[in-house]
């Protein structure tokens, strides 16, 4: 059997995007024989600690972490300058812990705008000592300007991210390819486009990738509640056929799947 690890994981703690209770999370991790798992909840870290005490109660390590959001000045407010993006951040030692729980806690303190607790370079730089960077889904600052057709700066932003965190920097690669034929299929398009290039880059700059699936809930079953739960989040009627819809892959795969799909 393949090994496999998740690293970008959401619960329920990724208020009205996440439908995973941790202690499903954690259920599922050990029915698959994972060592460990991680938590990486949209600009907060709510549950760590009940996901530190689930996960060693079950004999697997806690990889605590964050999808943080990430924009140029965390102190403006200007919405329609704003360009705000997705970063990945697992602490790697206790150090790397202490300065997460700075990172999100100054996010909320100095950088909340728009429902959104947000961090920027210059923070970042400041408390980066012990943590583990991904570049994150197609939404984090490198996918995004590949997918802008912008490769020069995806390179540039690659340079400034390996520059900081060293060997501690990781190009995430994603493919939520839908067996649903009334999902959308524009992410995996997206993603496929995205993941050529991020490979040539991890090569050409000798920087490493994992994979990764984007989970936000537990099992594949669970794509419908989930997909309500969006509703619920976008304010949308869920037969609006013009509302935000996610692949259903979204989910807790095991390592067969996470290494047939890649």
């Amino acid at each position: 059997m393949p090994q496999f690890v998740h690293l970008h994981v959401h619960t329920q703690y990724s208020i009205l995007d996440g439908a995973a209770s941790i202690s499903s999370l954690v259920k599922r991790a050990g029915e698959y024989g994972m060592p460990a798992v991680a938590i990486t909840d949209h600009g907060n870290m709510y549950g760590a600690k009940e996901f530190y005490d689930a996960t060693t109660k079950a004999g697997l390590k806690p990889i605590l972490g964050c999808e943080t959001y990430i924009v140029a000045d965390r102190a403006n407010r200007n919405k329609k300058e704003e360009k705000r993006y997705h970063l990945v951040l697992l602490a790697k030692n206790e150090q790397g812990y202490h300065n997460l729980i700075k990172l999100v806690s100054l996010g909320f303190t100095e950088g909340m705008f728009d429902g959104r607790a947000r961090i920027d370079h210059k923070v970042l730089k400041e408390y980066h000592e012990g943590i583990i960077c991904c570049s994150a889904c197609i939404a984090g600052e490198v996918p995004r300007a590949i997918l802008n057709g912008d490769v020069e700066e995806a390179e540039k932003r690659l340079l400034w991210y390996k520059g900081l965190f060293g060997e501690d920097y990781y190009l995430e690669l994603q493919r939520h390819n839908p067996k649903d034929p009334t999902r959308p299929r524009d992410v995996i398009e997206k993603q496929n486009i995205a993941n050529k290039v991020l490979v040539e880059l991890a090569r050409k700059h000798g920087v490493k990738y994992i994979c990764s699936n984007d989970v936000h809930f537990t099992d594949a079953d669970d794509a419908n509640a989930h997909d309500h739960l969006i509703c619920l989040n976008t304010g949308k009627d869920y037969d609006d056929p013009n509302r935000m819809r996610y692949t259903g892959e979204e989910y807790f795969k095991s390592p067969d799947e996470m290494a047939e799909l890649f």
